[in-house]
């Protein structure tokens, strides 16, 4: 089969060659059909995490999937051949089995849900890892009818999905986002007003706004400690925030009132069915900036380090 993998711990991952896998015991063989880019796959691609987790080389790269469930071990009840699901690769050590790939060993650890029938394979395919994050970071800060709720890193993947949930919660929603396409987009997905994080100080363009301080804050692209923290001092005590950057000091945060979470992302069949559902019915967009075929992995890479409104996703025939 084809698959974009790491071979070797000293270079970067390319197109190559690799023998078909068997279908794992508990689990099942996923013929992909399309597969997203997140901020890990880059970081592995380029052999960053090669010192950071071990791996078991060749390594294949990705984690989010859309696909056709071509053999299934018999103890496996959840999926049968033939199903289109989608599901999510966990990024347990050794690190071997990827979504970047024609074929996908999805063994007893990959939680797969069926894809709704509305939904095109590259759609799907954006949902596992975003949407799941997105889903887990709106049920962390418990988003109610009226809060001012501000979403930093709003035009990203998990950030497009936070802006609509919170939305949907009757939160006033807002966004950093540059102006002009990305201002644009965010408006489209809910968000009442923007800060645009080139022009101005985030921190006290924010505190400008809202002298009292705002209720919730979900911080997806702050990872210094300084930077996180004047971020998280917007907050009103008594309020609530959360970060996927692992940069929340909960102590500190709960002296003052303050419910503070540093998320790990949790996929789980459940997780993703449900934004599935939100996605097929029109609730929710999931929003596919450019599509790449596997053979073109490498832009696919280097789109995303450009910067990325929404979601690239590669496409497998």
């Amino acid at each position: 089969m084809k698959a974009y993998a790491l071979t070797t711990a000293d270079q970067p991952a390319a197109l190559v060659d690799l023998p078909d896998p068997e279908v794992p015991t508990g689990g099942a063989l996923i013929r992909v059909r399309a597969a997203s880019v997140n901020g890990m796959d880059i970081h592995q691609a380029a052999g960053y995490l090669v010192s950071m987790m071990p791996h078991d080389f060749p390594v294949v790269i990705g984690r989010d999937f859309s696909g056709i469930v071509e053999a299934v071990d018999p103890s496996r009840t959840d999926v049968a051949v033939g199903d289109e699901v989608l599901g999510f690769i966990p990024p347990t050590p050794p690190l071997h089995v990827g979504a970047w790939a024609e074929l996908i060993p999805a063994g007893p650890d990959v939680p797969l849900t069926r894809k709704p029938a509305g939904l095109s394979f590259q759609v799907a395919a954006t949902i596992p890892l975003a949407g799941a994050t997105a889903l887990d970071a709106v049920h962390a800060v418990d988003i109610k009818q009226g809060d001012t709720v501000v979403v930093a890193g709003a035009t990203g993947g998990v950030g497009s999905f936070v802006v609509q949930f919170a939305g949907h919660h009757g939160a006033t929603v807002i966004a950093t986002a540059k102006k002009g396409d990305e201002e644009a987009y965010v408006r489209a997905l809910g968000a009442s007003e923007t800060v645009d994080y080139t022009e101005a100080n985030v921190v006290d363009a924010l505190r400008a706004r809202f002298p009292e301080g705002i209720d919730v804050l979900i911080d997806l692209v702050n990872r210094d400690p300084a930077a996180f923290a004047a971020m998280a001092s917007l907050v009103r005590d008594g309020g609530r925030l959360a970060t996927t950057m692992g940069a929340a000091d909960v102590d500190e945060l709960a002296a003052r009132g303050v419910h503070g979470t540093n998320l790990m992302a949790q996929p789980t069949p459940e997780k993703l069915a449900e934004v599935a559902e939100h996605v097929d019915e029109g609730s929710v967009r999931a929003e596919v900036q450019g599509t790449f075929p596997l053979a073109d992995a490498g832009a696919a890479v280097a789109a995303f380090a450009a910067g990325t409104v929404g979601k690239l996703v590669l496409t497998v025939e």
